[in-house]
């Protein structure tokens, strides 16, 4: 997409809430309503939105900090989609998902080989690096899995395999089985690209 298409899906996403009580739109994707704003966590990090307007940024945002236009978007389409489901626990992969089929090499690309290529050969990098995103470590899944909160009712798991003399590294990002109900499938690709990118950038701070 161009900013160009960018700003027209925010704007649209904001004329379609500002049609919306916000009380509902804050029941529904988990947001505290304070006065005119809703307050929630964005990848481990406030934010606030205008009900006013729909204008997102960071709580703590410095003078001349910006809030990345594509994450505006983002956050504009859960609040739109949000029908106030709680995770329930259980993963799938992309592919999985409905639509997902189409794009699944696109999103293996985009995010999961990225996720291998950063932490596929470097036992316990996942670990350090996981917690500066709110991630908590999850048994059970691979030799390292997180998983995070990324938005108030989207939960999504990273999981590595350690390569080794036989066996390549290998490594997958499974989402909640209930974020089709909040997010389109475009959706969901760039918010699991989006927490790849991230802690790939948070890795950087472990060494």
């Amino acid at each position: 997409m161009r900013v160009d298409d960018y700003k027209n899906a925010l704007a649209l996403a904001a004329k379609e809430l500002l049609e919306r009580p916000p009380n509902e739109v804050a029941q529904l994707s988990g947001a505290n309503l304070d006065g005119s704003l809703l307050k929630f966590s964005f990848m481990n990090r406030e934010l606030v939105v205008s009900t006013l307007s729909y204008v997102v940024g960071w709580a703590n945002q410095g003078p001349e900090e910006e809030f990345a236009l594509t994450d505006a978007v983002m956050v504009l389409h859960y609040l739109q989609g949000a029908k106030g489901l709680k995770p329930t626990g259980e993963f799938v992969a992309y592919r999985q998902i409905q639509g997902g089929e189409f794009y699944t090499a696109a999103f293996r690309k985009r995010a999961e080989l990225p996720l291998i290529g950063t932490f596929g050969t470097k036992p316990g990098l996942l670990t350090k690096t996981a917690p500066l995103l709110g991630g908590q470590m999850k048994e059970g899944m691979g030799d390292e899995a997180a998983i995070f909160r990324v938005l108030p009712n989207i939960d999504i798991v990273t999981i590595i395999h350690q390569g080794d003399e036989e066996f390549s590294p290998e490594g997958q990002v499974l989402f909640d089985k209930s974020i089709s109900e909040a997010l389109s499938i475009e959706d969901v690709a760039w918010v699991g690209s989006a927490l790849v990118y991230r802690l790939m950038a948070a890795s950087k701070k472990t060494t």
